[in-house]
């Protein structure tokens, strides 16, 4: 299953599937250090381009998996952080590009509280603490507006 990671370069062809397997890989911790980084850098570039024009097709792609396959992804990837042993973390990097194409379009409204409980929960390990804030800083990065209303308010950033 690595060497399709490693080698799989048209990414106009992505299924959600491979997207699902290269989530795997980085949830698993009993994976090694590089295929778990290579899956997420990988995945990543599924989500995010420099080009604009790129980056926008990438985003819409993503927003085309079925619902399931998406959550399936997101959980795997929201539980690989914290977990990584290297930083940057590719985990946080792939939960900021989901946010970033699913945030201004009205999806994943959990996700800010969920990073919110995971920076001031007295449970969780300063790693994942760290994951959780480097991701915060991706997105922040990033995103152009958050649209959904919150308290009837819009958020942009």
């Amino acid at each position: 299953m690595f060497d399709k990671v490693c080698f799989y370069t048209d990414k106009q062809d992505l299924t959600p599937e491979f997207v699902k397997t290269l989530s795997d890989i980085l949830h698993h911790g009993g994976n090694g250090p590089v295929a778990r980084m290579a899956a997420g850098l990988q995945l990543k570039n599924t989500l995010t381009s420099k080009d604009p024009t790129i980056k926008a097709q990438y985003q819409q792609r993503w927003l085309s998996f079925p619902e399931d396959v998406r959550g399936y992804i997101k959980k795997n990837i929201l539980a690989a952080l914290g977990t990584e042993n290297t930083r940057p973390s590719v985990a946080a990097q792939c939960v900021a590009y989901v946010a970033v194409a699913e945030l201004p379009v009205g999806q994943w409204p959990e996700l800010i509280s969920l990073m919110v409980n995971n920076v001031v929960s007295a449970t969780s390990t300063e790693m994942l603490k760290e994951a959780t804030l480097e991701c915060i800083g991706y997105i922040c990065q990033d995103i152009v507006c958050i649209t959904p209303t919150l308290n009837n308010q819009t958020y942009c950033l």
